[in-house]
């Protein structure tokens, strides 16, 4: 299962929200680094109650959408 992330960096509030099949907005408080796509590969895992493990980081679209693949 493919699903597609669009984060917004340095927000007041950390939400996670669902705008349609497979696709979500996610708000972090913090600015992108290093450690984002684990920080987000472990919000997922929450979110969906899927095992981190699982769960795939395939890359950035041109529309900087965050793709993720779920085994």
């Amino acid at each position: 299962m493919k699903v597609i992330i669009k984060i917004r960096f340095g927000a007041s509030k950390e939400k996670f929200e669902k705008f349609g099949d497979g696709r979500y907005l996610l708000y972090l408080s913090f600015e992108e680094d290093s450690d984002t796509k684990t920080i987000v590969r472990e919000l997922l895992s929450r979110h969906l109650g899927t095992p981190a493990q699982r769960i795939e980081f395939i890359g950035v679209d041109k529309n900087k959408n965050w793709i993720f693949d779920i085994h």
